[in-house]
């Protein structure tokens, strides 16, 4: 099984988190630079260069392509979450972003006293910052690893901002950094940013230990921040590793997730539609509606829902909130995924991303994204049934 542990030699941010990916070789840019471009906002591209900072040498990134008119620093978490709902990302990785994004609002929230759906993100509303988080999550999803990392450096003065002069770590980034190890340099600088912060809280939340497993090396990447600082490398780096496995663990990643259920039988049929569209926007990774039979032989319905830890309290306030049910039963379960890759094929229509699941090193199924073959469908007229099996047969010679 992959793990990667990321080293915070200099500290982290989102584009040193992109560039120490890109440069292990664990990014498609291609299909990456599809992703970023679903959004909306312009055809994206991702330039790398090769950088020096320090002693160490690695990679840099920046992204292009954007409309103009679409640059400002200020967006809403309102505005950002319907950019991600509106795009064409894969519904993990769009379910990944929300999650970052809801992450750091909550933090601004909490440290600026302000009603959630309100929060107006400064320097974390900018372009290239939303695509810091969609890169992530781009990422963590395709990568199917599991992550560990180092204890956080953390520099120390003032930085100023739209809320005026503040400490380092700034207020969002330390309230996020609760319950990690921080280690002090002596910088006057901001080496953790809040986006930085936040891809760390979401990896913790997949590993709860966060603990470096006993494996092998297999690739090293090395990804450079823009400042050049006197006192040390300003890299991240990515020690990506291979565990010892054996059988179906080979081909197989493994994560604990909350289960919420409960059972309803006083509620109008129609109204459940729009309860699963609220799970699903605040972070539900699976929701399943069956009937069930309930005391007095009522016919009722059974409402399970599948969602990482750390989202679960907010998940049952929906279903408390949405529904009419007074209770709902938590427990954690273990899942068995394949390991899996996002491959991006070419129909006679166009371009279409295909799901592809692994086991023992072989290919057991595909699934084409049935988003970009309707898409392709409403653009060209060709039948949808057409584009998804064209897309298979493409992926199948992959």
């Amino acid at each position: 099984m992959k793990h990667i542990h990321i080293d915070m030699l200099g500290g982290i941010a989102g584009d040193m988190f992109l560039a120490a990916a890109i440069d292990a070789d664990l990014v498609d840019t291609a299909a990456l630079e599809s992703a970023l471009s679903s959004l909306g906002v312009g055809d994206i591209r991702i330039v790398t260069e090769r950088v020096r900072r320090g002693a160490i040498s690695g990679t840099h990134v920046h992204f292009e392509g954007w409309d103009p008119a679409e640059e400002r620093d200020h967006r809403h978490l309102s505005t950002i979450l319907e950019m991600l709902d509106t795009s064409g990302l894969d519904a993990a990785v769009k379910a990944r972003a929300k999650e970052m994004f809801q992450t750091l609002g909550e933090s601004e929230s909490k440290v600026h006293d302000i009603p959630l759906e309100t929060v107006h993100f400064h320097e974390c509303g900018a372009l290239d910052s939303i695509f810091d988080f969609v890169s992530a999550a781009f990422i963590i999803e395709t990568t199917g690893a599991s992550w560990s990392a180092s204890a956080v450096p953390t520099g120390s003065g003032t930085v100023e901002t739209d809320h005026g002069t503040v400490p380092v770590p700034v207020p969002a980034t330390a309230d996020i950094l609760k319950g990690f190890e921080l280690i002090a340099r002596p910088v006057q600088a901001e080496l953790v940013t809040p986006t930085g912060a936040t891809i760390l809280k979401t990896l913790r939340g997949m590993n709860p230990g966060f603990d470096r497993p006993q494996a092998t090396v297999s690739t090293v990447g090395y990804g450079c921040g823009t400042r050049e600082l006197a006192e040390f490398s300003n890299v991240v780096r990515f020690l990506v590793l291979e565990t010892e496995a054996t059988g179906d663990e080979a081909d197989e990643t493994r994560d604990v997730v909350a289960k919420l259920t409960c059972e309803i039988d006083d509620m109008q049929p129609e109204l459940f539609p729009s309860v699963e569209a609220k799970l699903f926007d605040e972070g539900a990774l699976d929701v399943v509606r069956e009937p069930v039979y309930m005391k007095k032989g009522r016919q009722g319905i059974r409402l399970s829902v599948l969602c990482r830890p750390a989202d679960r309290d907010r998940l049952a306030d929906v279903l408390f909130r949405e529904t009419t049910t007074f209770g709902v039963r938590v427990e954690q379960v273990e899942r068995l995924k394949l390991a899996r890759k996002i491959l991006e094929v070419e129909t006679s229509a166009g371009t279409v991303h295909v799901k592809v699941g692994y086991k023992d090193g072989k290919v057991l199924k595909a699934t084409p994204e049935y988003e970009d073959c309707l898409r392709l469908a409403a653009e060209t007229g060709t039948p949808v049934r057409e584009i998804y099996i064209d897309a298979l047969t493409a992926a199948a010679s992959h």
